[in-house]
């Protein structure tokens, strides 16, 4: 007997023994009577249906035609920079130097691989790297896997 088929005729089989002990019975419910009674049952008109908002009314298709002009390339490339002029509290209005210089490049592919100045970056430079970027967009922090052997 389903586990539980044998609780609901326990269950039964006690709240008839309290009821009425000199005449106990055991009632016992299969699983598939158990799962049509609790089974779930839409309302009608519940189901989703393309160009109708929850309220019947007409609304363009989600899937409008055309799609995304806007073609991602196979790497991005983030230039890596210090900004002097913040870092070393140097004045506005300086004419002797460009106000950032240029560390290197970070590549990032499709796949999420990594590359500063085409070196292959490893795993926790990756993860560090994450790490700033999150901290940078205002995102809160990801637990860190325990660092590599």
């Amino acid at each position: 007997m389903p586990f539980a088929a044998r609780k609901l005729a326990v269950g039964t089989a006690l709240a008839l023994l309290v009821t009425s002990p000199a005449s106990a019975v055991e009632i016992i419910i299969g699983g598939d009577a158990c799962s049509g009674a609790v089974a779930y049952r839409p309302e009608a008109g519940v189901a989703y249906q393309p160009g109708v908002d929850a309220y019947g009314r007409k609304v363009a298709p989600a899937d409008l035609s055309g799609g995304s002009a806007i073609q991602i390339p196979d790497t991005i490339a983030i230039d890596i920079t210090v900004e002097l002029q913040k870092r070393f509290g140097l004045p506005s209005n300086s004419t002797l130097f460009k106000p950032e210089a240029r560390i290197g490049t970070l590549e990032v592919d499709r796949n999420g691989a990594m590359r500063f100045n085409g070196e292959p970056v490893t795993r926790d430079e990756a993860l560090a790297v994450q790490a700033a970027c999150r901290e940078a967009l205002g995102l809160p922090p990801l637990p860190l896997p325990k660092p590599a052997k």
